[in-house]
């Protein structure tokens, strides 16, 4: 994703690290496994409004039930599950006298490394960092002529079953 600051003009980006799509894939494989459905298919909906306008969308309810097929009154439900998960920020303002509500994507939807607690819980790591020994999925470590290299510390990381065979 990019951001065009319209001051400069210039092309800002999301850090993206390794493969990287504008379908937030790590997150929609933790609401599967919650079994989250209905938060899956918000999370799908509210990504098909994504555009250069950076990390943020606005659709009404009203927009985002056409799209998705979710009713209004389960919409309240599903965001609140990708709140808890901490894959997206809702903020309310009013437009005249018009409550609406700006959806922000965090960087966790992309980087497993930003997840939170709860839905980490739904992750299954597969490699190990040796300095400070956090375990990480596929997000969190870059590879680089060193070999891989953990974003958080700078330590080595190696591969669980590289760990279970020494």
């Amino acid at each position: 994703m990019r951001k065009i600051d319209k001051s400069t003009g210039e092309i800002q980006s999301f850090r993206v690290k390794g493969l990287w799509s504008p379908f937030p894939i790590p997150a929609y494989q933790v609401l599967a496994r919650q079994g989250e459905f209905t938060a899956q298919r918000l999370l799908l909906c509210l990504t098909s409004f994504l555009g250069d306008s950076g990390n943020c969308v606005f659709p009404a309810y009203l927009t985002i039930s056409k799209a998705s097929g979710i009713s209004k009154s389960s919409i309240r439900k599903a965001l609140n599950v990708l709140e808890d998960n901490g894959f997206i920020k809702v903020f309310k303002y009013y437009e005249d006298k018009k409550a609406r509500n700006k959806y922000y994507f965090h960087e966790s939807c992309w980087d497993t490394s930003q997840m939170n607690s709860l839905a980490l819980k739904f992750r299954t790591p597969t490699h190990i960092c040796l300095d400070c020994k956090k375990l990480m999925d596929g997000g969190g470590y870059g590879v680089g002529k060193i070999g891989k290299t953990h974003w958080n510390c700078g330590g080595p990381v190696i591969s669980l079953k590289d760990e279970i065979a020494s």
